[in-house]
Order: C-alpha cells, then sequence, then structure tokens
C-alpha cells in the first residue's frame, strides 16, 4: 500500500490541512469563493465593462460588484450569479462531483503543467492563443479554475503545440477517467514540489521540464 505521505490525498491533506476536518471544509470555502471572484472579474474584464457598468446592467451599486470580485466574500448567491452572466452574455452551470482528493492532485498538475510550460515559452494567455486558435477565455479557464474541463478539440492544440502526447495530457485534464498509477504518483511528486508558477524560477524550469520529459518518454 502506498504510504500516506506520498500519495496525492496526503500531498493535499499535508499541504493544507493536516488532519484537521474544519479546516479541510474551510479550505473548500475559500477555493471556491477564489475561484468564483476570479471568474467574475475576468468575465467582467474580457467584456470590457467596469465595476460600475456592470453592477447598473444589472440594477444594483457597484460596491455589490466589488464584494462579488472579492475572493475572500462568501455570499454569493445562485440569483446575483445568473443575473450577473446574463449581463455578460454567460451561463451558469452548477454541478455536482465526488470529492477526490487523488483526482485533485492529478487536476492540480495539470493546470501547474500548463501554466508553467506557456510561461516556459514566454507567452501570455492571449499570445498563446492566437499562436493556436483557441479562446484566451478558455486558456483562463483551464489555468484557473479547479473544477473546469478543457473540451477534447482544445487539448489536442494543446497536445501538438507543447509536443506531448495527447492520451496523457487527456488523463492529467481529466477527461479520462482512469489515470495511469505511473501517471498519477508522478503527477503527485510534481504537485508536491510546486505552488504556482506566477514566477518561473531556474528550479520551476527543471521541474517543468522533468515532468514533460516523463509524459514524453513513457508508454
Amino acid at each position: 500500500m502506498e504510504k500516506e505521505g506520498r500519495s496525492a490525498g496526503g500531498i493535499l491533506r499535508r499541504r493544507y490541512v493536516g488532519g484537521d476536518a474544519a479546516r479541510a471544509a474551510s479550505v473548500e470555502r475559500e477555493r471556491a469563493n477564489g475561484d468564483i471572484a476570479q471568474m467574475i472579474h475576468d468575465r467582467r474584464t474580457a467584456a470590457g465593462l467596469t465595476q460600475r457598468q456592470l453592477a447598473e446592467l444589472i440594477g444594483t451599486r457597484q460596491s455589490v460588484i466589488s464584494r462579488l470580485e472579492d475572493a475572500d466574500y462568501d455570499g454569493h448567491s445562485l440569483s446575483m450569479l445568473q443575473r450577473v452572466a446574463e449581463a455578460l452574455k454567460q451561463k451558469v452551470e452548477v454541478r455536482m462531483t465526488p470529492s477526490d482528493p487523488e483526482a485533485g492532485v492529478v487536476r492540480l498538475a495539470f493546470r501547474e503543467i500548463m501554466r508553467g510550460l506557456r510561461k516556459r515559452k514566454g507567452l501570455t494567455l492571449k499570445e498563446l492563443a492566437d499562436r493556436i486558435d483557441a479562446d484566451r477565455e478558455e486558456l483562463a479557464a483551464m489555468e484557473r479554475q479547479e473544477g473546469y474541463q478543457p473540451p477534447p478539440l482544445l487539448l489536442d492544440k494543446l497536445a501538438r503545440f507543447y509536443d506531448l502526447p495527447q492520451r496523457k495530457l487527456a488523463e492529467l485534464a481529466g477527461a479520462v477517467s482512469c489515470v495511469e498509477p505511473a501517471l498519477q504518483e508522478q503527477a503527485s511528486r510534481f504537485a508536491a514540489q510546486l505552488e504556482s508558477f506566477a514566477t518561473l524560477t531556474a528550479a520551476e524550469r527543471r521541474t517543468v521540464d522533468e515532468f514533460v520529459s516523463f509524459l514524453k518518454t513513457t508508454p
């Protein structure tokens, strides 16, 4: 049996919550709030609207939009999100998925390797979108939103652009339900070393290169 400290679930628990169940629930709430806040901000700015302009479209105050875009705010309601989505010509989708720490670490590795490879090439999201003929918002969601499932066409374009095996990229992204144990173990090790690629240090570059090498060389 795999030791707790080296398992994907063990990595998440050790890094974020230890053995504290209350802290675990708190971390999940904070993560969800942060994702929602970032999503609203990204969609609003992509539409070229200020907070005040969006507020006027949905009949509320600028301060309300400011709170919605605050990662610490936990008062999001489905009705308000629907109003915001309609104003931005978007739609709200609600999904329930099983809580799976092992899958969570694999998805974390996918997001981080995608961000790391993009920064490795010195590209912004817009530049990458232009290079592979993809939607910038899809790329942003892929790198930032925990539950986002990139479409197969986008995965195909990314696999070709970064010269990666499409099957392994699909496994990391959650498009394939069964993840090979070796890939899951390597993804766990990769995720354990990195918090974010806000800046790409020399050590992080090596870590990215090592993970890419694993993806390319294993059957």
